[in-house]
């Protein structure tokens, strides 16, 4: 739970809001108009905003920088539209306050804006937070850990990174577009948000995940999946999950899509398909493999561990390219950053290079190896010859 965590109440929140309504923004006193200021928006059941607004002045203090605005998130806007609307303001940086879906809703007003998004992580998962390399702090030191969160959000250092977009048809015939900063995709993933309560999330954290992981996992339910890659048409397949990845690591440094990187252009796509015993344990080979320490000797499957190398065979597929369209035989449960968006029949979703800005986030070292991508046409020869990977894989196990 973060240091900022828990509600404070629902009395006064809407005053503590200021442009969440969409009224003035609560900008402190006057005589500051020279100095750099930050805008907060705050999911008011995340955090503590007394304890927040104590943080904040502290922090506004040792930087020198004029009094914050404030916007409350509501159950209509979780974010975007408070953000749009401090833009008018030109703050220093937007800070979201709150967990995934706020800074997911915050970073989609902040696309190809200069000002840059930071985030004080309150969520269960804080999955971007993660990818960016932020404070997230040891068990047990919260209120330390907010503080130091805070101080990256108000630190001098910035980076540009990507984010990916996503147009969906549903099955009510409705479309959407949104961006995601982390991943989107249906099966596993989709039906772990669909199968976690809120209770759980909130007295266990992220753990409260696993039991619907595991419920996902054991119902199995696969679907005909049609999809392409850089407009090159892959064989479809029936598919159990597939998963569009702008990042790939889950709580507890899980990583779901290895070697994904937030800054390299590119988009993952991996796609789940085992069908029997065998091939589950192929798939539970690969998410091992992708998750120990010690990597495989083999080159090769070395490579597919670490995600410098595509990975094709009969249990799982991963690639990596600038665009992915997909279409499926029957509806599908559909998320992005762990928000639950309904059902989908067909989707196309492609990484906006560079579009975001983000305060406090560690950069790579410098000359630090990039991922190899597969091209279009290397992944249609690949997935044509499905059964000698296959082969080959199990050798190399």
């Amino acid at each position: 739970m973060s240091g900022v965590g828990g509600a404070a109440g629902a009395g006064g929140e809407g005053a503590e809001g200021g442009a969440a309504g969409g009224g003035a923004a609560d900008d402190g006193s006057s005589g500051s108009a020279d100095l750099p200021r930050a805008a907060i928006v705050y999911n008011p059941t995340k955090v503590n905003i007394r304890r927040l607004r104590g943080m904040v002045a502290a922090m506004e203090a040792e930087k020198a920088w004029g009094p914050s605005l404030w916007a409350a998130t509501t159950v209509d806007d979780p974010g975007e539209g408070q953000a749009r609307r401090l833009l008018a303001a030109s703050p220093a940086v937007i800070i979201a306050a709150g967990g995934d879906g706020t800074v997911s809703a915050v970073a989609q007003a902040l696309l190809s804006q200069p000002v840059p998004l930071g985030i004080l992580p309150s969520g269960t998962t804080n999955l971007f937070a993660r990818a960016l390399g932020l404070p997230l702090g040891v068990i047990g030191l919260p209120f330390v850990n907010a503080r130091r969160a805070l101080r990256a959000a108000f630190s001098d250092v910035v980076r540009t990174v990507d984010v990916g977009r996503v147009d969906a048809l549903l099955e009510n015939g409705a479309t959407l577009s949104r961006a995601f900063t982390v991943m989107a995709g249906m099966g596993v993933d989709a039906q772990m948000v669909v199968n976690t309560s809120s209770k759980g999330k909130e007295t266990l954290g992220w753990t409260g995940y696993v039991g619907a992981i595991l419920e996902s996992l054991v119902r199995n339910r696969r679907f005909d999946l049609a999809f392409s890659l850089d407009g090159v048409a892959l064989p479809e397949t029936p598919a159990h999950t597939i998963v569009l990845g702008n990042a790939g690591v889950l709580p507890a440094g899980i990583r779901m899509i290895p070697g994904a990187s937030i800054d390299d252009g590119e988009l993952d796509v991996v796609v789940l398909r085992p069908l029997g015993a065998g091939e589950w344990v192929r798939a539970m080979q690969w998410f091992w493999r992708t998750n120990t320490a010690y990597l495989p000797r083999r080159p090769a499957t070395r490579a597919a561990a670490d995600g410098s190398a595509p990975v094709v065979n009969a249990a799982v597929w991963h690639a990596r390219g600038g665009a992915v369209t997909l279409t499926v035989g029957v509806p599908q449960d559909f998320e992005i950053d762990g928000e639950y968006l309904g059902r989908v029949v067909s989707a196309s979703a492609w990484i906006e290079a560079g579009a975001l800005r983000v305060r406090g986030s560690a950069v790579p070292p410098a000359g630090a190896a990039a991922p190899a991508a597969l091209s279009a046409a290397d992944a249609a020869a690949s997935a044509d010859a499905d059964a000698s990977s296959a082969d080959a894989d199990a050798a190399n196990a």
